[in-house]
C-alpha cells in the first residue's frame, strides 16, 4: 500500500464501484485546507466520534503550524 501519511491530506478510504460493488485501487484523499470553517461528523453513540474529531483536529492543527 503507498504511504498516505503525509502532512495536510488525510486517507479516508479507497474509492467503491457502486455498480460492480466492488473496492477500486484508487484512494480517496482529502486535504486538510479545505477544512476551513466547519466539519460534521455523524455517527452512533461508541462509534468513535470524539476520537475522530481529537485525530482530525491534531493533524489539521500539526499542518497549519508546519506552513508557517
Amino acid at each position: 500500500m503507498q504511504d498516505v501519511e503525509k502532512l495536510g491530506v488525510f486517507y479516508l478510504g479507497k474509492e467503491f464501484d457502486l455498480k460492480e460493488d466492488q473496492m477500486q485501487e484508487e484512494m480517496v484523499l482529502y486535504k486538510s485546507k479545505d477544512l476551513t470553517t466547519h466539519a460534521v461528523i455523524i455517527g452512533m453513540t461508541g462509534s468513535g466520534k470524539t476520537g475522530l474529531r481529537l485525530w482530525v483536529w491534531r493533524r489539521c492543527f500539526t499542518a497549519a503550524s508546519n506552513t508557517r
